[in-house]
């Protein structure tokens, strides 16, 4: 991320874009903060990780953390986050949450002179607008500004995609460094980004064979990158295998299988509402297995197994139908909904809501949610979400025109149809966030289209 980035006219002010979008953020910080306390900071999962902050400070300070301890006290919570809390809880005590979100705010203000630099990368005109895009972001500012792991790692995201469009473009093995050890510590937050990792691997091999020019060099920059991340993540997998048996980096699976991924597949099919499904298959567990065994990775197992049974009972029309209505959520969920003031407000949630379809129990959470000023932020919030989406197909569009731009464009398809497909039936606008950078290419593309027609037509 240099000072600037070059346009074909001029110099785009990256350092002004990185400043405005710091400033949006820790203004919105500020004011939730003044106006709600740490709970303008926070949301459901947020007291757990300042939590586990504050275990780590205080097993640190007793002399408890000792040998495997260091990769954390939570083996389904990657070390990183655990390292981020604890550095928090030192260096800001009760204002930790604040700090937090604070350092967010410089994290995703980078992300934004990343996402100017995929856009030059494609076409030097749309860096500037693709960057004030995102700086203005609802969905990069709200999740910014709540204790979560989710804006660190779309920033490591956003730095491997872009070092991946360097990589396509001119092989390099600072290029393969960049993107072994951006995937590396995003995995360190999140494991779900490591299968990725293979698959990129083979797509960067596959470019640059159809282009007719892979070469020993090549493959070695490739397993580089491999060899990077596996060496990052090693010793979460060494502390696993040396005390719980387990060839895995996390137990979330099951948990992720069982009371995530068949609670949603039956919903759609039979219209039970999410926590129905969730007793369900806690009642499954424990007939079949008893108690639940203290090795989390055992017990990831006998979930796992139980869930990919039921989504087999359930059938492969349900499970496609609910990872359609998943995807279409996640893309058209405002942001605002899950700001803490919003959020907040008392309301009938979206898993709890009744329906006995898809269709019904979304009219039902959005027109019966007992909250006039939430439906009133919902509505607005959707209706700037479809404005967006339309400019970014007009930019996808344009881009699609840009010579030389298919195989950056195949790179961010495949980069949102992994992160929709993983997230399936799982609907929030938390979980876009990782596609954000490249939409944000798209937006960019699409306003610099506008406004060229509309100086064309003055």
């Amino acid at each position: 991320m240099g000072e600037t980035t070059q346009n074909s006219d001029k110099a785009v002010p990256v350092g002004k874009i990185f400043l405005a979008a710091l400033a949006i953020r820790w203004a919105y910080d500020l004011i939730l903060f003044a106006a709600m306390g740490e709970a303008g900071l926070t949301g459901p999962d947020s007291r757990f990780f300042l939590t586990l902050g504050d275990r780590m400070v205080d097993g640190v300070h007793s002399g408890a953390i000792h040998g495997w301890g260091w990769l954390g006290l939570e083996p389904h919570i990657m070390p990183l986050v655990t390292w981020a809390f604890a550095a928090c809880v030192l260096l800001f005590g009760k204002m930790a949450p604040l700090g937090y979100v604070m350092l967010q705010g410089i994290f995703d203000a980078c992300t934004c002179v990343l996402v100017c630099g995929m856009a030059n990368s494609i076409a030097p005109r749309f860096a500037l607008p693709a960057g004030v895009a995102a700086a203005v972001n609802p969905t990069q500012i709200v999740l910014s500004g709540i204790v979560y792991t989710d804006t660190p790692f779309v920033f490591l995201c956003a730095l491997s995609l872009l070092a991946s469009m360097q990589w396509l473009r001119s092989p390099s093995w600072g290029s393969s460094w960049l993107i072994g050890l951006s995937i590396g510590l995003a995995a360190m937050i999140r494991v779900l980004i490591v299968p990725w990792a293979v698959f990129l691997g083979f797509f960067l091999l596959a470019a640059q064979a159809i282009r007719g020019g892979l070469r020993i060099r090549q493959l070695g920059q490739v397993m580089l990158i491999g060899a990077i991340t596996g060496t990052i993540v090693g010793p979460v997998l060494a502390r696993n295998v040396t005390q719980f048996g387990a060839w895995a980096l996390t137990p979330q699976a099951g948990a992720y299988v069982a009371y995530w991924l068949v609670p949603l597949v039956r919903e759609t099919k039979t219209g039970e509402v999410w926590s129905q499904g969730v007793a369900d298959m806690q009642k499954r567990a424990r007939d079949r297995y008893g108690e639940q065994p203290s090795n989390p990775f055992q017990s990831a197992r006998q979930l796992s197994e139980i869930g990919l049974e039921t989504l087999i009972e359930l059938g492969p029309a349900a499970i496609a139908k609910a990872w359609m209505f998943g995807a279409a959520i996640n893309l058209g969920a405002p942001a605002i909904i899950i700001s803490p003031p919003i959020f907040s407000l008392p309301r009938t949630g979206f898993y709890d809501t009744p329906g006995d379809t898809r269709i019904a129990k979304i009219m039902n959470f959005v027109y019966r949610s007992g909250n006039s000023i939430y439906l009133l932020a919902l509505l607005a919030g959707a209706m700037g979400v479809i404005i967006v989406r339309l400019i970014q197909t007009v930019g996808l569009v344009s881009l699609l025109k840009t010579p030389g731009s298919i195989v950056p464009l195949l790179l961010f398809g495949a980069w949102l149809g992994f992160i929709l497909v993983l997230d399936g039936p799982i609907a929030s606008p938390k979980y876009r966030l990782p596609i954000e950078p490249p939409l944000m290419v798209c937006a960019g593309a699409g306003l610099c289209t506008l406004r060229e027609h509309w100086r064309s037509r003055a």
